[in-house]
């Protein structure tokens, strides 16, 4: 080696995901039966999202919609996901909330559709799975487990689960509905003792991996882009210095840190998209593109940045996680 040349560090591994829920998905949350013409914005997002990843050099998981991907009018834009190099997960087929409160037979059913839509589409088999606001059941983890997934990816032990329902309580009210907000909806409070590390789940038919999306340690408040698109809206730099907060006490915790984006966080007041009641949209799309970029960019600057799939794998490889017994809340 030549004098003055020091290798540097390896950097931490990390794990980046994309949830790509959809308008109806949306309008469905909060209670608007416009939902039931299954609008899209997909023609919009996921060209911009595969062209900004693309420029950042950054590989992720898509979590697809089983709908969307039968959808014939979403061929191009889906298989365009893999072709660029990004894995695909299960985010089930219809995205109802209330998907693990169901039973063990309709939940199976519903991954099993999910997964051979987009298997035709992308010509990949989802192998890890996130379900609908992070909502996770004993039944639904066997059924991951008896189907042969290597990882979920549904919790989310964050501190504002019950402030996050009351929100999107209030939201549906103010225009126009009176959806009920089901039980558990973005966390409950019983589940933020959780591991923020990936551990086992230790299930009848075997072991499945946990990679828990990661909130802020310690205080376990969120940390994911709608949260700090949220903050942006109000100070970017406030947003910022959260994020790089967030991610210093994750070094110092240990905890390797799994970012989640949703596509709605690429989509701004400016574009023709119907979404002023979701957080972060008060700025335009160009805005939210460029804040998008300068978080991702001092996110792969702190850590080595890959899909979920890719962590996992090396995970096994690496090191013996702990096993816990499923005990979630409601």
């Amino acid at each position: 080696m030549s004098a003055g040349i020091t290798n540097s560090p390896p950097r931490p591994r990390a794990t980046l995901s994309l949830d790509l829920d959809n308008l109806w998905c949306y309008q469905r949350s909060f209670g608007l039966e416009t939902w039931r013409d299954y609008p899209s914005f997909l023609e919009i997002a996921v060209p911009r999202i595969l062209d900004f990843l693309d420029r950042l050099d950054l590989k992720v998981t898509f979590f697809v919609i089983g709908h969307d991907a039968s959808d014939p009018a979403n061929l191009g834009l889906l298989s365009e996901i893999v072709v660029r190099g990004h894995e695909v997960g299960n985010h089930s087929f219809d995205h109802e909330l209330a998907l693990h409160l169901q039973s063990r037979e309709e939940i199976e059913d519903e991954i099993r559709r999910a997964a051979d839509a987009i298997e035709t589409v992308t010509g990949q088999r989802p192998r890890g799975f996130r379900g609908p606001a992070f909502g996770l059941s004993q039944d639904l983890l066997e059924v991951l487990a008896g189907l042969g997934y290597d990882y979920d990816a549904s919790t989310c032990p964050n501190s504002l689960g019950l402030l996050a329902r009351l929100w999107h309580r209030s939201k549906a009210s103010k225009i126009g509905s009176d959806e009920k907000v089901v039980g558990g909806l973005y966390g409950s409070l019983k589940d933020t003792g959780q591991s923020l590390r990936p551990y086992l789940w230790s299930l009848k038919d075997g072991a499945l991996m946990e990679v828990p999306v990661t909130t802020l340690p310690i205080l376990r408040l969120p940390f994911h882009g709608t949260y700090l698109n949220y903050l942006a809206d109000f100070s970017p730099a406030l947003a910022r210095g959260y994020f790089t907060t967030a991610l210093r006490l994750c070094t110092l915790r240990a905890v390797p840190p799994s970012f989640l984006l949703h596509a709605s966080d690429f989509l701004g007041r400016d574009d023709s998209v119907p979404l002023t009641y979701l957080p972060g949209m008060k700025r335009s799309a160009e805005e939210k593109n460029q804040f998008m970029a300068e978080t991702l960019q001092a996110y792969s600057r702190m850590f080595e940045v890959t899909p979920i799939g890719t962590f996992a794998d090396e995970l096994k490889q690496q090191q013996t996680l702990p096993s816990f017994l499923p005990a979630l809340g409601a």
